[in-house]
């Protein structure tokens, strides 16, 4: 039985996060209008602070939270650390599928970028994010989705097994998946609605992702990409190169 009602629970959901999508940046037009006056005015702009952070969270938006996610999964594998490889690879596996779900609704929704349309913040446009691309995708913000996902996802994941440690790292995931947020309105590439649903997908995601897997303990899944013996390789060539890697065993 519960695998002849999954189907509809996706279709349920689909059917909720198409129109609240679409409802969501018309109905906060006024917001978000107000929103971008004030992070793009001549102040602002000008203030090397912001300025710096804005740079911090765009690149933790991308790529840091992917580099960061696989060098916990790789890292926590090479060294034995089951804890950090199961908690990289929850942050992956979170972004992966967060990124799916907002790719789709970006090219469904249509809605053009703060610097392509400044004035009206209910530019959208059915499939028109799919047919004209960039800069007719901005809902939801995908680096604050990846942001969010990694933080929801390694928190979870660490408070199941190192409790000791959740809050230093949810308040440092989520400081920065904020500062993420922040830069994608401060750089003119998102509305406040862009990033607040990037926000809620992330963070819906890397939970379910964590909740997931602490329901199936041996899936498939962690058996192929977390079980197995790892160890690093470091061998010469004849050529005289030198070859870095890894070998993986699976019992």
């Amino acid at each position: 039985m519960t695998c002849r009602r999954a189907p509809w629970r996706w279709i349920v959901l689909l059917g909720l996060v198409l129109p609240s999508s679409v409802a969501s940046p018309l109905g906060a037009q006024p917001l978000d209008l107000r929103v971008r006056q004030v992070v793009r005015s001549d102040a602002w702009q000008a203030n090397t602070t912001l300025g710096a952070l804005s740079d911090a969270g765009n690149t933790w938006g991308a790529p840091g939270v992917i580099l960061l996610g696989t060098g916990l999964w790789l890292g926590g594998r090479l060294a034995d650390d089951p804890r950090m490889a199961t908690i990289g690879f929850r942050a992956f596996e979170a972004i992966g599928v967060s990124g799916v779900i907002t790719g789709t609704i970006k090219g469904i929704v249509g809605r053009a970028r703060p610097r392509i349309s400044p004035t009206d913040a209910g530019d959208l446009q059915l499939m028109r994010g799919a047919r004209e691309g960039n800069d007719y995708q901005s809902f939801p913000s995908g680096h604050t989705t990846a942001a969010f996902a990694f933080a929801a996802a390694v928190t979870a994941e660490t408070r199941r097994l190192a409790p000791d440690r959740a809050r230093t790292v949810a308040l440092t995931t989520y400081g920065l998946a904020t500062a993420t947020a922040f830069a994608r309105m401060y750089s003119d590439a998102h509305w406040l609605t862009d990033v607040m649903a990037g926000a809620a997908v992330g963070i819906a995601t890397g939970h379910a992702a964590s909740r997931w897997h602490a329901k199936r303990p041996g899936h498939a899944i962690d058996r192929i990409f977390l079980g197995g013996d790892v160890a690093p390789l470091l061998r010469s060539t004849p050529a005289g190169h030198t070859i870095l890697g890894a070998t993986i065993t699976w019992p």
